[in-house]
């Protein structure tokens, strides 16, 4: 899994390359972590090269998420698969920051 961070002004764009599993989501924590620490308005991920997300990967962004939302700020998802959107879906996660295709 690669994880690449672009900033511009006050918004962050991640892009996460590669499957985010068991084994990658303390990587996947560590970042998180590091993005915490940064000044951003909101944070865009993009996941246009995500084949797939463990229960562990979904996890770690839902923390995102709650640190996020707790600094006043927003989160939101781009390029997403179709597979992982019916998954995010499924587990209401665009019910708690947008999504685009």
């Amino acid at each position: 899994m690669e994880f690449k961070v672009v900033q511009d002004d006050d918004v962050v764009y991640i892009t996460i390359i590669g499957a985010v599993d068991n084994d990658n989501a303390e990587d996947l924590k560590q970042e998180f972590s590091a993005l915490l620490a940064m000044d951003f308005e909101e944070a865009v991920f993009d996941l246009t090269y995500v084949p797939f997300i463990t229960s562990s990967g979904i996890g770690k962004f839902l923390i995102f998420y709650k640190n996020t939302v707790a600094a006043r700020r927003r989160m939101s998802v781009k390029g997403i698969n179709d597979n992982l959107l019916e998954l995010f879906r499924s587990i209401k996660l665009d019910q708690l920051f947008q999504i685009d295709t």
